[in-house]
């Protein structure tokens, strides 16, 4: 959902006369701290294993999530970032509430095709997802029971949360695209004397 989203942000960006290269020149305050939570979320699922993963694996969803939040905070300047941090606050208030569990329809993942998802779910393997069905509280409004369902092609299960933050993603890229950037060169300038005999 986010990649398309930010495919989309750069399509109308392009459509508004925006550049791509505005986007490579955008600095983000706390890149590392994204990094960071990137690889934490990538472990649990390349060394999900290990024995150290298997037990504390489901906390490294939170810390990735406070990582992921502080780098929003620290960039709120740009245009979309009040939005994403919304979406995923949103999603940590969903997990914290659910025992660092996000409740996921397993009716919508059926009719996505994500057979796979509810076997992984219902026997372990994937620990930091939960059926929607288990939870009595008003969070279960917050869990992912929207439906991308088949013939699109990247079918999945998002939240509302996940919905802000892609219309964050779509706000912010496309912004920076069409964002006034001056770009100074500096150039050698050579002076010449000439010398009477």
């Amino acid at each position: 959902m986010f990649l398309e989203a930010a495919v989309l942000g750069v399509v109308i960006g392009l459509v508004r006369k925006g550049s791509i290269r505005n986007i490579s020149v955008t600095k983000i305050r706390g890149w590392i701290l994204a990094l960071i939570a990137f690889v934490l979320q990538i472990s649990t699922l390349i060394f999900r294993d290990v024995s150290f993963v298997e037990s504390y694996g489901r906390y490294f969803y939170i810390a990735s999530s406070i990582l992921i939040i502080l780098t929003l905070v620290f960039n709120l300047d740009k245009k979309g970032m009040w939005i994403i941090l919304t979406g995923s606050i949103l999603n940590f208030i969903v997990v914290i509430m659910n025992g660092n569990k996000m409740p996921i329809s397993f009716d919508g993942l059926e009719l996505a095709g994500l057979q796979n998802m509810i076997d992984g779910i219902k026997s372990g393997e994937i620990t930091n997802y939960m059926s929607i069905e288990q939870v009595t509280n008003w969070t279960k409004h917050l869990g992912k029971y929207i439906v991308m369902p088949k013939p699109y092609p990247m079918a999945k299960v998002i939240s509302i949360g996940d919905v802000f933050m892609s219309l964050g993603i779509i706000l912010f890229v496309q912004g920076q695209m069409i964002k006034p950037y001056l770009v100074t060169k500096s150039r050698m300038v050579s002076v010449g004397y000439r010398g009477r005999i």
